[in-house]
């Protein structure tokens, strides 16, 4: 089985971000709800939330589902009264309605608000759990947008260790570093995350580099390229495929990519902005969400959110692989997911 593509890779660490956990329930309307927020249709999950809480007023959960629901949905004053309504038993950790009101309050502009309150989620949640994951995620947003671009940093650093965040940390890093005019720190991020996504294809894919190789051999070698430290020879891989095959593959992501380890800011974000209308539908939605770290960047709250809504919501809705593959036989499609 094999993963050579970044959105493949990236989608475990960015899913908490706009999605969430589905809690333990067998209320219909209320798995429903739930299920239209994980999938990022916040305006979807309202109308099924609202119902439960109107037969089951009291419990917690559908009142914090409801309230981060307004919040992506760009509605932050019901966000924040909503999560006002959770009751959790005494010394319970609070859950996603604190997540709402951050959320909230980083698009009624009030950045430091947010950071309080998702700081003390982190302090208090489950370290492992999703909801602590999404806090400290959507902290680095928060930090982006108060200006503490170093503190941003840290906790990137912290979420770029091993495990489901690795990637998505190390491409939202580079993008920071190239906003601060750290071209070699941008350089260093894309490295890193092109040696995670190249680690699982196998050494005779790897091989097969240069602009004759057929797509796949094509793709495999520019990401070797770039986890290698050659990433002009990358860049140069990934024009040859873009301009052969434009929506067969990650390319347009990682061409925006290399705009960001040369520093220069302009052409960082009008590259990632362009990328957002081209290639597959997953590769446009990693894009998406590569562009609300540059909407933090340039003070734009809303656009953020909606910017990590669409790319989750696309994500979601791409069932297919979005790397270049030869399609499996079909008397196996039963195993077409595991299967190059």
């Amino acid at each position: 089985m094999r993963f050579t593509q970044i959105a493949a890779l990236a989608v475990a660490g960015l899913t908490a971000l706009a999605g969430c956990e589905q809690p333990v329930s067998t209320d219909m309307t209320f798995q429903r709800g739930v299920q239209m927020l994980a999938a990022s249709s916040p305006k979807s999950a309202i109308p099924f939330l609202t119902q439960v809480i109107a037969s089951v007023p009291d419990g917690p959960e559908p009142h914090a589902m409801l309230s981060l629901a307004y919040a992506l949905d760009l509605q932050a004053d019901r966000a924040i009264a909503q999560a006002g309504q959770v009751r959790r038993p005494k010394g319970a950790a609070p859950g996603w309605e604190c997540v709402a009101i951050a959320v909230a309050a980083m698009t009624q502009n009030r950045p430091d608000d947010a950071v309080g309150h998702l700081r003390g989620l982190v302090n208090q949640a489950p370290p492992e759990g999703p909801v602590s994951t999404a806090a400290r995620q959507w902290l680095v947003l928060a930090l982006i947008l108060k200006g503490d671009h170093k503190a941003a940093l840290e906790m990137l650093d912290g979420l770029a260790k091993p495990g489901p965040t690795r990637l998505t940390a190390l491409l939202w890093g580079a993008i920071v570093h190239a906003h601060q005019n750290q071209p070699e720190e941008a350089a260093k991020s894309i490295v890193q995350g092109a040696a995670e996504v190249s680690a699982a294809a196998s050494s005779q894919d790897l091989r097969r580099g240069d602009s004759a190789a057929d797509d796949q051999g094509l793709y495999d070698a520019a990401v070797a390229a770039v986890a290698k430290g050659d990433l002009a020879k990358g860049e140069m891989l990934f024009a040859v495929l873009q301009q052969r095959s434009p929506r067969a593959c990650d390319a347009p992501v990682w061409l925006a990519l290399m705009a960001a380890r040369k520093g220069a800011w302009s052409v960082t974000s009008g590259r990632f902005k362009e990328t957002c209308r081209v290639g597959s539908p997953r590769s446009q939605g990693l894009t998406y969400h590569l562009f609300s770290v540059i909407c933090a960047l340039e003070g734009r709250p809303d656009a953020m959110v909606q910017s990590m809504v669409t790319g989750q919501r696309m994500l979601g809705r791409s069932r297919q692989p979005a790397h270049v593959i030869r399609q499996p036989s079909p008397d196996k499609v039963w195993l077409s997911d595991d299967l190059k």
